[in-house]
């Protein structure tokens, strides 16, 4: 049968193809789902997915999150439409993982989140998911480590990694001896002169802002205070009410028991003490990134792994992923169960 040129010409424009991994989901009606999806070719974009949650059905299974499909779309009014949906990858391993299978979809939260941003490099970015996702399910690293890479390699993409060689105010490299604290505003390390003049700073604007009152600020407060790139003007944002002095802050964060999350983080977490071995991790694990993209083998990182500190990567982690989640200005919740999971 011989189509019309006019026909064949709006058919081609009616479809189109993607390579996409599947980020999120979520219902629409009464058996269809909606799926958010990072494609090779566009980035972040969304379609329906017919029927998907009628057991048995062929989208079924491959409109999970993870998935990687190769799919035929139809335009639609509002949301484009699958109609075909072939499996490239299901990294089947993950799901018998609790722990690998939470840090692979925190890296899909982390897509959600910050996917319009890297429409301009997604066949880059694309490359990088996959890859990593296809390491948590299948590497003999710990999942932390791959976690924190891929961390880094989404920072660079979107050029907000963090500074971690020299101090981020007085640009004078950082040592064992003058490192002091990760500033989430300032995006990197203060050497310890540098956190010393924040305070002093801080603390002549609270004495002012109470009418000559004496006293010294808490730690909190006072990188609660500060908050711009310049020690000459300290501009005041609010601290967070409720939270007890002494108690771990980093725990409240981690599990999610501040209500008014962003004000937490601006004004606790802005400043987090780090220990020379916690720097340490940080910078290796932004040199293993950076030999990822370029095509180093895993068993190159895994004889360089040997005897690596848990504790010290955990605390890394923790430092990347409250400087994201201050960047995104909302809480990342992938990782909450692993809270409760026996380290």
């Amino acid at each position: 049968m011989i189509q019309h040129p006019f026909l064949q010409s709006y058919i081609s424009l009616a479809t189109f193809s993607l390579t996409a991994v599947n980020v999120g989901t979520f219902p629409l009606g009464e058996s269809d789902r909606i799926v958010t999806l990072f494609a090779r070719e566009r980035g972040l974009h969304r379609a329906v997915a017919k029927g998907a949650r009628k057991p048995g059905t062929k989208l079924s299974g491959k409109s999970e999150p993870l998935n990687i499909n190769r799919m035929l779309l139809a335009k639609g009014r509002s949301l484009d439409i699958i109609t075909q949906c072939e499996s490239v990858e299901t990294f089947g391993s993950l799901r018998k993982d609790l722990q690998r299978l939470s840090y692979a979809l925190y890296y899909a939260e982390l897509t959600t989140t910050f996917g319009q941003g890297l429409s301009e490099d997604a066949a880059r970015y694309f490359d990088r998911l996959s890859l990593s996702i296809g390491l948590m399910a299948e590497s003999p690293r710990e999942p932390a480590l791959l976690c924190l890479e891929f961390e880094f390699a989404l920072l660079e993409m979107l050029g907000i990694r963090p500074e971690l060689d020299v101090c981020v105010a007085c640009r004078e490299p950082l040592t064992e001896q003058n490192l002091s604290s990760f500033n989430h505003d300032l995006g990197g390390f203060l050497c310890r002169p540098c956190y010393h003049l924040m305070r002093r700073r801080a603390s002549e604007n609270h004495h002012h802002d109470h009418g000559g009152e004496s006293g010294t600020p808490s730690v909190a407060e006072s990188a609660a205070i500060f908050d711009g790139h310049t020690f000459d003007k300290p501009v005041r944002r609010p601290v967070v009410e409720g939270v007890e002095p002494g108690y771990d802050r980093d725990t409240q964060l981690a599990v999610g028991n501040i209500a008014r999350r962003r004000e937490a983080i601006d004004g606790q977490r802005a400043n987090v003490f780090v220990t020379p071995m916690v720097w340490k991790r940080l910078i290796l694990s932004r040199t293993a990134s950076e030999l990822l993209n370029n095509g180093l083998t895993e068993e190159s990182l895994l004889d360089s792994e040997r005897g690596v500190q848990g504790k010290a990567t955990q605390a890394a982690r923790r430092i990347m992923q409250g400087y994201i989640e201050y960047k995104a200005g909302r809480r990342m919740r992938s990782l909450d169960l692993l809270a409760n999971l026996p380290s």
